[in-house]
């Protein structure tokens, strides 16, 4: 170091010496000894209880003890491995002056500052550290006048409350509860040394994090106390010997997922002293409860996880968020909020489908068949959609469809009401995540085949018991409530809200007792994904909007579950929660609604051949204003039960009803046992004139093949029980074809009879050629099957 600059120091040192000691008898105000402004942002629920204390980047969690409360052990380590002239000073150690003026001196810069414990409490007072020759003879200062106008006690005890211990830890109590999850008067000799420890360099030695480098300044410390005497040798060998357990590193937080989400959204809250949430926290403890719980019933499922919503109906404000089963649990990726996440929701877009066909003139009582049907994508493959049950149920009325979650019927549905028009409308109700062209998601959207976040679809779901209103979501209790936009006609949204409100209606798939029953009117509809990786419920009263999503973060699939069974108990359990303190309250019927009485099965009104009739809502100049037509009388040969004509004995002609099914309906009619009328006229009678609807013998024989369709590529799903991954073969023939053989590949595989000549293949990989034979007359068609 040149000379110059030594004599520099010289006197530079010198002069704020000469400062130091004619201030030294000055008197100093109070508020030099003020603690450094580290005040949190306190986040409250609704009822002003805390969720969590937002501490700024110099602030952390803080809890004042007195001095008689910190274990001996522990003010023992401090003073012996920071200040051990402590007790013998006045607020600066000359010794340590020296030694680090010499240092300073030598290096050039400040590199050592020989601070008392005096004189890092005044650091902490004054909330930074000073890293000049000025600051450090100021801090010196202020470190002297400390003494004089506190006792050794009380600065000791200040320290013990203030100094930073890591990981938002201000103060020995603080640090006790942080990593040993007790009170400092409850640390041992060994947790006394590893905390007196970490003051030097918090994040260096966090125990959580660099817990080797903890031990080695432990050890150290305890060498320090059997230096000063306070402990014997074998005392610090036990000690350091001694097996730490620290407690979990958890923030001391409240709803963690919607505090999280707060402070994303809200980002303006850190500048507040404290914010009302809208958030229940009794409610949300409950639900997280209740999760817990039906997590342990379903864990043999492998299900590991879930996600609920529930929101007040009227002003949005989001009363509970449960973003997964474990905030802290990094196994399962915990942290990530699910209510925020894109999952396939299933059939819990179904109602958006049915909403939309209503509003554009369909009604309750309208009919689709749930029969198996074959379309076309836009890739070009053929798209069979299922049932969850791998059945079909014939001709059914929308609210039968949508009450029992019929997918084929949803498909058909969405076909007439065309996926543009679904996707523009599901975007209105408020779903973001559905950005690409209906032609990508086709018609499956309805079943799910689109990603949507739980929030968002709870939130959607609101525009039925709102009539017909979006529900924008409130998180702060002072935020105004927001009206939403009308994206329903409030008539669509009550017959909607009706169907998913009717326990006979889904009395079929769901029976009288489950999640989905409660003794209060609950609209709810179930989801479930075709690999088994999420079940959705989603529900409503009139105060309360509930959405559940049960599946596992890593996105493997579940076994044996489904929307009802899986996520349909914690809904039914939160559901409950929700509504305890609620009366029980009907949903709100708009005007323009009327009840009508129709047939069952074909939703017109009653002709006298109807056997069974149902009471039906409809919205005023859409009722049915035709007969019933299913139902239908001929005239039948007593002689044979074929057609009769005018040509007939009367005396053998009698009147019989037939239900003429839709074309697409007319095999399931005849596999369920419905009687068919007779296509053949009575060889009894003389034929005066065609009869109506009798179809005309084709002049030649001839057999055609109507499933498969040539050219069809089939997919083996590993998801399905191969009992009911099975291909119908059927065909229709000239009439004296009564009984055709199948050939696959050119083997028989069996012969079928008329009207159909149904047949079940077993598929298998490749290519295939599939004949339809009947003596000399024959029909082929060629399909490929792949994994």
């Amino acid at each position: 170091m040149h000379k110059r600059s030594i004599r520099t120091w010289q006197i530079v040192t010198l002069a704020a010496f000469m400062v130091l000691t004619a201030l030294f008898f000055l008197p100093l105000p109070d508020s030099a000894f003020h603690s450094a402004n580290r005040d949190s942002t306190l986040i409250l629920d609704r009822n002003e209880t805390l969720l969590y204390e937002l501490r700024h980047p110099d602030a952390g969690s803080q809890i004042a003890i007195p001095l008689a409360q910190t274990p001996n052990s522990c003010v023992d380590g401090l003073i012996a491995i920071e200040d051990r002239t402590f007790f013998r000073h006045p607020g600066v150690s000359a010794r340590g002056v020296v030694r680090a003026a010499w240092q300073n001196l030598t290096a050039g810069r400040i590199v050592s500052g020989g601070s008392t414990l005096t004189q890092q409490l005044v650091s902490t007072l004054r909330g930074s550290k000073s890293h000049t020759l000025f600051g450090k003879f100021t801090e010196a200062f202020l470190a002297l006048k400390l003494e004089q106008k506190w006792s050794k006690s009380q600065i000791l005890e200040r320290y013990l409350n203030s100094a930073y211990f890591g990981h938002r830890a201000y103060g020995m109590e603080a640090a006790a509860k942080t990593y040993f999850g007790k009170s400092a008067a409850e640390l041992s000799v060994a947790e006394c040394a590893l905390l007196a420890g970490l003051p030097q360099s918090p994040s260096r030695l966090d125990p959580f994090t660099h817990f080797p480098q903890a031990k080695e300044r432990q050890k150290l410390v305890l060498a320090a106390m059997q230096e000063t005497g306070v402990l014997s040798v074998q005392e610090a060998n036990d000690a350091f010997a001694e097996p730490l357990t620290l407690a979990e590193d958890r923030t001391d937080i409240r709803a963690p997922h919607f505090v999280m989400q707060l402070l994303d959204t809200h980002p303006e809250i850190a500048d507040a002293p404290s914010v009302r949430t809208t958030l229940n926290i009794t409610l949300q403890q409950e639900v997280e409860r209740i999760v817990d719980r039906r997590l342990k019933d379903l864990a043999e499922k492998n299900v590991t996880s879930a996600a609920v919503v529930v929101l007040d109906a009227h002003t949005g404000d989001i009363l509970s968020m449960v973003g997964s089963a474990d905030y802290f649990d990094a196994e399962h990726d915990g942290a990530v909020n699910v209510t925020l996440a894109a999952r396939q929701p299933g059939s819990a877009l179904k109602p958006f489908t049915y909403a939309l066909a209503l509003t554009q003139g369909a009604t309750a009582a309208t009919t689709v068949a749930d029969t198996e049907v074959q379309f076309q994508t836009q890739e070009g493959t053929p798209y069979t959609p299922r049932n969850y049950d791998y059945r079909e149920h014939g001709l059914v009325r929308y609210r039968e469809a949508l009450a029992n979650s019929y997918n084929i019927a949803a498909v058909r549905v969405a076909e007439r009401v065309g996926i543009a028009a679904l996707l523009g409308f599901l975007r209105n109700a408020g779903i973001t995540t559905l950005t690409r062209s209906p032609e990508f998601y086709g018609l499956a959207l309805t079943l799910g085949s689109g990603e949507v976040k739980l929030l968002e679809l709870t939130q959607a779901y609101g525009i039925f018991p709102r009539g017909g209103f979006t529900l924008p979501i409130r998180m702060l209790a002072d935020e105004p409530v927001q009206s939403g936009k009308s994206v329903l006609d409030p008539k669509v949204a009550w017959l909607i809200t009706d169907i998913l409100s009717d326990d006979s209606a889904r009395l079929p798939e769901f029976g009288d007792e489950g999640p989905l029953n409660f003794d209060r009117p609950v609209a709810a509809k179930t989801g479930t994904t075709r690999n088994s990786r999420d079940n959705w419920t989603l529900g409503f009263t009139p105060d309360r909007i509930v959405g559940v999503w049960v599946g596992n973060a890593d996105n493997s699939p579940m076994h044996d579950t489904s929307g009802v069974t899986g996520a349909g108990p914690i809904f039914h359990d939160v559901m409950e929660a929700a509504m305890q303190n609620l009366p029980p309250k009907e949903f709100f019927k708009p005007e323009g609604i009327i009840e009508k009485n129709v047939c069952a099965l074909s939703g017109l009104l009653p002709s006298p051949l109807c056997p069974h009739t149902i009471q039906e809502h409809f919205i005023v100049g859409t009722e049915p204003t035709t007969q019933d037509e299913i139902y239908r009388l001929f005239p039948i040969d007593r002689r044979n039960s074929l057609l009769a004509n005018k040509s007939c004995d009367q005396t053998f002609v009698g009147q019989k009803a037939f239900a003429v099914f839709p074309k697409e309906v007319e095999k399931w009619a005849r596999e369920n046992g419905w009687p068919t009328p007779p296509t053949r006229e009575s060889p009894l009678c003389t034929r005066l004139s065609p009869i109506p609807d009798t179809p005309i013998p084709h002049p030649s024989s001839w057999i055609e093949i109507l499933s498969p369709r040539d050219g069809a590529s089939y997919a083996l799903d590993p998801l399905i029980p191969d009992s009911s991954e099975l291909i119908p073969l059927s065909a229709h023939a000239s009439v004296e074809i009564r009984t055709i053989d199948w050939f696959v590949d050119g083997k028989k595989l069996g012969a079928a009879k008329a009207p159909d000549f149904l047949l079940k293949w077993k598929p298998t990989l490749g290519s295939h050629t599939i004949e339809a034979r009947s003596g000399t007359f024959l029909d082929k068609r060629n399909v490929t099957v792949v994994q």
